[in-house]
């Protein structure tokens, strides 16, 4: 036997990807952790670590994908692919997936999406016209100069918050043209963002599990904003909040009383209490910019009824783990303190300043 209550409070949620374009008859992709792709021939296409043999350029060989005189030991798996969608558009399409504790692929699927530490698959259009900012091929709709390599820009330190003309790119990205699916696990806690429409806002699902000694569930908390019901340029709709607190084994039947109005053994939700509550989350728009060159890029502007776009003053690296990014320079691994080119730049055996 179980019980379940239900909470509702004040939420204010800023979310940093948006999207506004028409709503599709059909979505140009279903986000399912598939290769679309029957061969991976192209220059911007790779696949590595992903449970089968890999394909298009190298990733983590000596001398390849601008590797010189080390390699990357890490096996993360990752794909990257230029596809076509439902839509008739073209569309960068990646996904990354996580190792296990002994550094092994964990790839991610259908099977193994509910405990992998970490996946992320998305799909960004790509803007119409040949940029040789993007390396040959057409830049998706998001900033960052790629080619910068050699002291600013996404390819030579990625995580910087830099918002210049050289610019990393981070949180420049249109919504209004990117599908998306992030998931985290840590045994204990969960939290899945999905954004499975292009015109439509996010949905955010975070579940926390406690466990006895015994490894028996003895309590759930689940966490959820709903923000699909409103599109990019439409600010008056508040998202669906569940807030749902499960007892479960010896637990199950401890009363409770979460609202000093209520009846005792009742869990009055908040939603009830009329003037207590005062959820903004999903009341945001977000215009495109005028997009362009990866290192020129024009991004949109994203509107909130309460706060203001946090993102753009951001430390990404604050959210970098460094002993899970190692690389091996000559015979020696190390912990990798930066990503980008900024940490490429070495001799033979030697780790680069600050690296």
């Amino acid at each position: 036997m179980t019980k379940s209550i239900h909470l509702f409070g004040t939420l204010s949620v800023c979310l940093y990807l948006a999207v506004s374009t028409p709503a599709l008859a059909v979505e140009p992709f279903v986000l399912n952790w598939q290769q679309q792709k029957g061969s991976l021939t192209g220059q911007a296409d790779f696949r590595c670590n992903m449970g089968v043999a890999d394909a298009g350029q190298g990733c983590s060989t000596t001398g390849s994908s601008g590797f010189g005189n080390y390699s990357d030991p890490d096996k993360t798996p990752f794909l990257q692919e230029i596809v076509t969608g439902a839509d008739g558009k073209s569309y960068y399409h990646i996904i990354m997936g996580s190792v296990d504790s002994s550094g092994n692929p964990i790839v991610p699927s259908a099977a193994t999406q509910s405990t992998i530490p970490f996946a992320q698959e998305v799909y960004i259009a790509r803007q119409s016209g040949f940029s040789a900012n993007c390396v040959a091929e057409n830049c998706s709709f998001s900033g960052g100069d790629i080619n910068g390599f050699t002291g600013g820009g996404n390819g030579f330190d990625p995580l910087k918050n830099n918002m210049t003309s050289a610019s990393t790119g981070n949180r420049t990205g249109f919504p209004t043209r990117v599908l998306m699916k992030d998931i985290l696990n840590d045994g204990q806690i969960s939290q899945v963002f999905l954004k499975d429409t292009l015109a439509d806002k996010p949905t955010i699902t975070q579940t926390i599990t406690s466990k006895d000694a015994g490894g028996i569930t003895n309590m759930t908390a689940q966490f959820s904003i709903d923000m699909s019901n409103s599109k990019y340029n439409d600010n008056t709709k508040a998202g669906l909040i569940t807030n749902k607190l499960t007892f479960a084994g010896a637990n199950a039947n401890i009363p409770g009383n979460f609202d000093t109005n209520g009846p005792d053994n009742s869990f009055v939700t908040a939603n009830t209490q009329i003037g207590k509550t005062n959820v903004t989350g999903g009341r945001y728009t977000f215009v495109e910019g005028s997009a362009g060159d990866s290192d020129t890029f024009g991004q949109g502007t994203y509107t909130y009824v309460t706060g203001d776009d946090a993102a753009a003053n951001l430390d990404w690296n604050a959210f970098r783990n460094e002993a899970e990014n190692p690389l091996r320079y000559g015979t020696s691994t190390t912990t990798r303190n930066r990503s980008g080119d900024i940490c490429k730049s070495s001799t033979i055996g030697s780790v680069p300043t600050g690296c």
